[in-house]
């Protein structure tokens, strides 16, 4: 996942759609290894001059909305874990 890539694109086509603009020729922006070795902070417009890392142009509104139902399965998921857990021991 970059910055306004095919994810947070897609997500945002599902919730906000007014607030995504024409990113269909919006061509893709490699990742590079801008985290191993993470040597440096960074900014994203020092990686990439249209503002975007990654691959906006996949985006769609059904793979954000694929993506929020598994990211709130899993949110579930572990506050069901933290309420079951006992205070004390290690394991979940």
């Amino acid at each position: 996942m970059g910055h306004a890539c095919e994810w947070e694109t897609s997500m945002m086509l599902r919730i906000h759609p007014h607030l995504v603009g024409d990113y269909g020729a919006a061509g893709p922006v490699p990742f590079g290894n801008a985290f191993e070795p993470a040597t440096r902070g960074w900014i994203t417009r020092e990686r990439t001059v249209p503002g975007h890392i990654g691959s906006p142009h996949l985006a769609t509104a059904e793979k954000g909305e694929a993506l929020l139902q598994r990211f709130t399965q899993d949110a579930v998921a572990m506050l069901e874990r933290v309420v079951r857990w006992d205070g004390s021991s290690w394991e979940g």
